[in-house]
């Protein structure tokens, strides 16, 4: 089984928020984001997500490669629909 990494970030641009797909590592003691993938506007992102989980197959292979599935996709549509983590952190993106 691939362990996978990462989790969903937000950037806020031209009063839009974008969804990224993010690991972070530490380079001589600094915290840096590395994108896995890009989703793109919030608005979209989402819209995007709820076509992938009704049909699975359309969910990109670089994801797939990662190792995430119809769980996490779930999961990060959850999150995006509720403005809280899995872990139970506010988002920003919540007023």
């Amino acid at each position: 089984m691939i362990k996978k990494i990462g989790y969903l970030k937000f950037k806020k641009s031209k009063g839009n928020y974008y969804v990224y797909l993010v690991k972070s590592v530490r380079e001589s003691g600094v915290k840096k984001d590395i994108t896995l993938y890009k989703f793109g506007r919030l608005e979209s992102a989402l819209e995007n997500m709820f076509e992938w989980r009704n049909e699975f197959e359309l969910f990109p292979k670089e994801l797939l490669k990662m190792g995430y599935t119809w769980e996490d996709l779930h999961e990060w549509v959850t999150t995006l629909e509720t403005g809280y983590s899995p872990k139970g952190t506010k988002l920003c993106i919540v007023n």
